[in-house]
């Protein structure tokens, strides 16, 4: 009996998927030892800003999750889907200013 298109399909993309893997490993990507440094905080300072915006996210997703279920809800101003948007583009730009204080600090401690 021949195979199906479907079937044929995922062996291959399992396999491809398989080679990837085999090239670049997850926990090589997702390893960073300089992190702490590169952002310019220390243990307590980044775990309470991860914290902090993780706790944004479960707000935002558990009333997203009520609304989706009762649509009559309204999503609070602060936490609609623009605000936490801004929100994240705010945080990233504030970690990108102090991995670029740090970079500058560095060149300038080489000199």
């Amino acid at each position: 009996m021949p195979a199906s298109p479907v079937g044929t399909l995922l062996v291959l993309s399992l396999q491809l998927h398989s080679l990837i893997l085999l090239q670049r490993p997850i926990y090589r990507s997702m390893l960073d030892t300089n992190h702490l440094k590169n952002v310019d905080q220390n243990y307590s300072q980044h775990f309470l800003f991860a914290l902090m915006i993780c706790g944004r996210l479960i707000l935002t997703a558990v009333l997203l999750l009520m609304h989706a279920f009762l649509p009559f809800i309204k999503m609070p101003r602060m936490l609609d889907i623009g605000k936490t948007s801004d929100y994240l583009f705010d945080k990233d730009y504030e970690v990108r200013v102090r991995m670029m204080r740090t970079l500058d600090k560095d060149v300038s401690d080489t000199k």
